[in-house]
């Protein structure tokens, strides 16, 4: 599925600038939907912080310093907080417009096993030999690959913890529009929450293990074949390697990486990358060997 996120109808950027008491400069664009700015296209809505990653045809929520690109190929939103003002944008688009999102009936394939209680929502694709334990809450939009089976209750597809803070404080949340993708052979723990992505899907690849009571943020990526055991904590963004052995009680800075093969042992708290092959502990995480 691509990831741009339709409008229910498309406004032109004066009519969401006047709302917002914005500046934009270049063409009156139709917005038709929003992306991730490496997503954007023409009529996409999207954001960036430097302007080498600009988009032509796109309109860009951008700082003043970006009016140097060909406003005739990109319209600018002017922001001193291009995040911020994006988020508020979103925000605006959400309660007044609305996407046109995972609206369709959900596919459950005919040999998948779901337990009592268990709740799908609209949008979701579940496939063949899932087993699915009571009390489970399949958010919508969510796609679980074959013979993945996930625990009594588990939430997967929810929104996550997201916010900016407007200037008076007052926390304004990022809209989540992505989605959840478990791969075939996967097992969720019970208890354990995986959100959904914010511009982007939440990642779950082949034979990943996640195990009770864990969770994982919005658009974590846990590669193929990597474990993460009992209440362990993945911030937004973080990218697991494959293989990798997440133990208990680790906890990780957003946005991070780590390895393949690597190993991160009990209760380490993980503020910078992880090379792949190695063993951190320890808070703040620290080497303490190479693996053969």
């Amino acid at each position: 599925m691509s990831q741009f996120y339709k409008l229910n109808k498309k406004l032109n950027v004066s009519e969401l600038c006047e709302v917002l008491k914005l500046n934009f400069y270049g063409n009156d664009r139709e917005i038709t939907g929003v992306a991730g700015v490496q997503f954007a296209s023409s009529g996409t809505l999207t954001f960036a912080n430097d302007s080498s990653c600009l988009s032509e045809n796109a309109v860009v929520v951008a700082t003043p310093d970006c009016k140097a690109i060909n406003i005739e190929k990109c319209t600018h939103i002017h922001t001193s907080n291009a995040r911020l003002t994006f988020v508020r944008l979103l925000d605006y688009l959400a309660k007044n417009i609305g996407f046109d999102l995972y609206l369709e009936p959900s596919k459950i394939a005919a040999t998948a096993a779901l337990g009592q209680n268990v709740v799908v929502e609209s949008g979701c694709e579940i496939g063949e030999g899932v087993i699915i334990e009571p009390n489970v809450v399949i958010h919508k939009g969510s796609k679980i690959g074959t013979n993945t089976v996930i625990r009594s209750g588990a939430t997967i597809g929810s929104d996550g913890f997201g916010f900016e803070r407007l200037e008076d404080g007052t926390p304004i949340r990022f809209p989540h529009l992505g989605r959840v993708v478990i791969g075939n052979g996967v097992e969720i723990g019970s208890n354990t929450t995986v959100a959904r992505g914010t511009l982007g899907d939440t990642k779950i690849d082949d034979y990943a293990k996640i195990d009770n009571l864990v969770h994982i943020a919005h658009n974590v990526h846990v590669k193929r074949g990597a474990f993460v055991t009992a209440c362990a904590e993945l911030s937004g963004g973080v990218v697991v390697g494959e293989n990798a052995w997440i133990a208990p009680n680790v906890s990780t800075h957003q946005k991070i990486s780590i390895g393949d093969n690597s190993i991160v042992g009990v209760g380490a708290v993980v503020v910078k990358d992880i090379p792949q092959n190695t063993v951190f502990a320890g808070n703040p995480a620290r080497k303490l060997r190479d693996l053969n």
